[in-house]
């Protein structure tokens, strides 16, 4: 027989010709059932079972293990499960969620899958243990995530989260990263990017669908890339959208969700704390973060977010950028270093919110209109 990545193929095969149902060892060994009946297609009865006896014996320690298991689990359900009250076995469950496959952890206290899931619903209705859980978790994973500079997935993240001695699956980790937008850089399956676009569902607006009728009502925000030399640098801003004014910046060395946070905490105190404010953004790691949008949560900002791979629905955001590379960064001399990029897009600012003529304001200035409006 040939090799294989699965280093249990042969094993699983012998199970099956010896009896064993594919539900069980799809079960039991993780792989999809289409995939064992391709190995059995591929590999019939005659060639499997007629291989070396150490093989035979080999399988036949493993069934008679098996069935210890299977017996020794069957007596401690009867004598001890049993006795335990069903709530008292779902909060065992509670505790230990996400540390195994939710169905072992529900066979091996004797629960049904759909009684648990009804439980667990009920609770996170009433924000629960589970919610409290969650946003501790979410939190862990957005750091590590981070740490990594994007770049780690949900396998070596839940690796990770075991040594420090939170024990969860891969799938669970894989699940918190969709609802947080937090998607790897290198590696992601299609699914993965399929389950956080569910998860961003929300994200249906354009910067155009807003009514704003003053300052402090809505801002935008993008982040954009620059190279000086052969290193990218990355600038954050805040845009008011009835005065398109930069009302926040910064700029660092990578795209990530600490960037937008300080570029936030500094527009917004810059605008003295403003109330009923609502900024707008596209859907990317930064912005769909936990912690930033914990930070949101926190002082009462409003999220919204632009539909998946739509720029125009940020157009405010991008139009800047667009205009500030062409009148600050390309029309002149090559940048010669990081001190000089952050002095030309300092000076362009300043430029840009009290003298630059723009024509959404009728050509005035930000600063103008700002001063009109008080």
């Amino acid at each position: 027989m040939s090799k294989t990545k699965h280093k249990n193929k042969e094993l699983i095969l012998e199970l099956y010709y010896s009896g064993v149902s594919p539900v069980k060892l799809s079960e039991e060994y993780h792989i999809p059932q289409s995939t064992l009946f391709y190995w059995i297609s591929k590999y019939p009865k005659e060639i499997v079972l007629n291989r070396p006896r150490s093989s035979i014996k080999g399988l036949s320690r493993m069934m008679s293990h098996t069935k210890k298991i299977e017996e020794e689990n069957s007596f401690l359900k009867r004598t001890v499960v049993a006795k335990i009250p069903l709530q008292e076995r779902l909060a065992i469950i509670d505790d230990e969620y996400g540390k195994e496959s939710l169905h072992v952890q529900c066979e091996a206290l004797d629960v049904s899958r759909g009684t648990y899931l009804n439980h667990k619903n009920r609770n996170k209705n009433e924000n629960a243990w589970f919610k409290l859980r969650e946003a501790e978790y979410s939190a862990i994973i957005s750091e590590i995530y981070e740490k990594s500079g994007h770049i780690y997935g949900a396998k070596k993240i839940a690796a990770i989260m075991k040594k420090q001695g939170k024990p969860v699956t891969y799938t669970y980790v894989r699940r918190l990263m969709a609802e947080n937008g937090l998607i790897s850089r290198w590696n992601t399956s299609n699914k993965d990017r399929i389950i956080a676009s569910r998860s961003l569902a929300k994200a249906s607006h354009a910067s155009s669908d807003f009514n704003v009728t003053k300052i402090n009502q809505v801002w935008v925000s993008d982040t954009s890339a620059i190279k000086v030399h052969d290193k990218f640098y990355y600038l954050c801003v805040y845009i008011d959208i009835y005065s398109r004014k930069v009302v926040g910046w910064k700029l660092g060395t990578n795209n990530s969700t600490q960037l937008v946070k300080k570029a936030f905490i500094s527009a917004y105190k810059n605008r003295g704390n403003p109330k009923s404010l609502i900024i707008h953004t596209d859907n990317g790691a930064c912005y769909s973060s936990y912690s930033f949008n914990k930070l949101l949560r926190k002082i009462k900002v409003s999220h919204s977010y632009s539909r998946a791979r739509i720029p125009h629905d940020n157009a405010v955001a991008e139009s800047f950028f667009n205009i500030m590379k062409r009148e600050a960064i390309y029309l002149n001399t090559p940048l010669k270093s990081y001190n000089d990029l952050k002095r030309r897009i300092s000076e362009f600012i300043v430029r840009y919110n009290s003298v630059r003529p723009h024509e959404h304001l009728n050509y005035d200035s930000p600063d103008k209109v700002e001063k009109q409006q008080s």
